[in-house]
């Protein structure tokens, strides 16, 4: 293992140990800073670190011991982010569940993480879960009526590098969701990079309208901003009149979202172009997906903010953004540069590194390592190189400049008569016709050359797609084998629970339509 892969957080020049140590030197300088908002409740760092502890002594005193596993499967909530923030000082495991997840799915992830308590709240459904079986306590992550824990569960794994401090789950839009086990080393620095490299101060509020079971809504940005003094907006849902809504009455200065969440929110600020919604903006982060320079360039037409990027996975971050400070628009198509203490290389098929600007799968490490997946030693293999590497199977390029490029998934490639072709690359084109809000890109089965290529386009509003006229389009712009073979215009492209496009669910969409 590699000297700065080892569990000491002083190596990398961290001020803090972790994320408590680093909050509570925020509550001591400004305790009566406003720290939480939602639509129920709003505390200041003094009222949030006690309702922290009190949480946390409740867990002890229900029988919660160092390296216990509680689940949250919950709504986003100023409750979400005190229950977790308990849980870490109680010495124990986060493991965050999608509320969104599938029947199939949620059964798996509690299964799989088998943790001593279940924190939930009214809204999901845990019907498929068998509670009884497991003898699995329930309790209330608004009321926090804990009593008691099972003792059944498997124990923590003690082999691993570093503490384990939370379990997150993929967001399985093309399998299985995987375990992802992160230390608490990571996890603070993901927050602390995140704050250093975006300049999150006690001036800056944060509208945070994504999962808190997703590392990019709690730990990249919720955690970020409280480090940082500043205030934590959540909201349940990512309503695009409520977001706006939202930035307006609490002066949001920060939005971070998805490709869906900028478009949505520059039609509003089209159709009512004299509401002063984003005026108080000043920074607006991307992440999840590749960037959309064609919606990113409506909402700053929209709004006059800059869309600018972050790219990571939850198993390695934080890896890759924009200060917005040095670049106060980004570069088109490019997701921002090597973030500190973060490492990248990019290989060749062969493991050679490419030449400058040249594609290849990137590798990841850092501080921000996962110490592998939960159960799933085969899959920790396949994805950690022996020296401290991650896998991340993604084609990526890099520029002169040190800019990054995310030019699609190795999983993704659809390979046509033998040569490979990525649909991100593809969708960025038919992103740029006039009638095309959005599009996904998939390979389908082809007698003759093993896959087609597809594309579901989704009509922006007001305009109807000539099939005939967008592929002579994508042709005067793409190789020929890249051009997709058909265009199928639907309502809507299929996301999975962090709003990201779901190729699995688009995939057989496309053969139903087809059958």
């Amino acid at each position: 293992m590699q000297r700065d892969l080892l569990p000491n957080g002083t190596l990398y020049g961290l001020p803090h140990g972790d994320v408590l140590a680093a909050l509570e030197s925020v509550v001591t300088a400004h305790p009566d800073h406003l720290a939480v908002v939602d639509d129920h409740m709003r505390l200041t760092y003094r009222q949030l670190w006690s309702l922290v502890a009190a949480r946390s002594e409740a867990l002890r005193a229900s029988g919660i011991g160092p390296g216990d596993r509680v689940a949250i499967v919950a709504e986003s909530s100023a409750h979400y982010l005190v229950s977790v923030l308990a849980v870490w000082r109680a010495h124990a495991v986060i493991v965050t569940i999608y509320p969104s997840s599938g029947s199939s799915d949620m059964r798996y992830s509690v299964e799989l993480a088998d943790p001593v308590l279940l924190l939930t709240d009214g809204h999901c459904d845990l019907s498929a879960v068998p509670l009884q079986d497991m003898q699995l306590p329930v309790a209330s992550v608004d009321r926090f009526d804990v009593t008691h824990v099972r003792r059944v569960a498997a124990p923590t794994p003690q082999s691993v590098r570093e503490q384990l401090a939370m379990i997150c789950f993929s967001s399985g839009t093309t399998s299985r969701p995987k375990a992802i086990m992160v230390s608490s080393l990571a996890i603070y620095n993901c927050a602390e990079t995140y704050r250093e490299v975006w300049r999150l101060g006690p001036d800056d509020t944060t509208v945070v309208a994504l999962p808190l079971a997703w590392m990019y809504g709690l730990a990249s940005t919720s955690l970020a901003t409280l480090i940082g003094g500043g205030t934590v907006v959540v909201l349940q849902r990512g309503r695009p009149d409520v977001i706006a809504a939202t930035i307006e009455r609490e002066g949001g200065t920060f939005l971070p979202g998805v490709t869906a969440t900028f478009a949505k929110l520059a039609e509003i600020a089209r159709d009512q172009p004299d509401w002063r919604w984003f005026q108080t903006l000043r920074l607006c982060i991307s992440g999840g997906e590749p960037r959309n320079e064609v919606a990113f360039e409506l909402f700053r037409q929209a709004t006059g903010t800059a869309v600018l990027d972050a790219y990571c996975a939850s198993e390695c971050l934080p890896l890759v953004t924009y200060d917005p400070e040095v670049d106060t628009t980004p570069k088109p198509g490019s997701a921002g540069r090597l973030v500190p203490r973060a490492k990248l290389k990019v290989l060749r098929a062969d493991g050679t590194d490419v030449g400058v600007g040249e594609v290849g799968e990137a590798l990841s490490a850092g501080p921000g390592l996962m110490l592998g997946y939960w159960g799933d030693e085969d899959a920790t293999c396949e994805a950690l190189t022996p020296e401290g590497w991650y896998r991340t199977k993604d084609l990526v390029r890099i520029d002169a400049d040190g800019y990054v490029f995310v030019v699609g998934r190795l999983s993704d490639l659809i390979i046509r008569g033998g040569t490979n072709i990525s649909p991100a690359e593809v969708e960025t084109v038919l992103r740029e016709h006039a009638d095309v809000a959005d599009a996904g890109v998939v390979g389908l089965p082809d007698d003759t050359y093993g896959q087609a290529v597809v594309a579901a386009v989704v009509p922006r509003a007001g305009h109807a797609v000539d099939a005939a006229e967008l592929i002579a389009f994508a042709r005067s712009r793409l190789a020929p084998y890249k051009v997709p073979s058909r265009i199928v215009t639907v309502p809507a492209l299929p996301v999975g629970s962090t709003g990201k496009l779901s190729r699995k669910e688009l995939l057989n969409q496309l053969l139903a339509h087809d059958a």
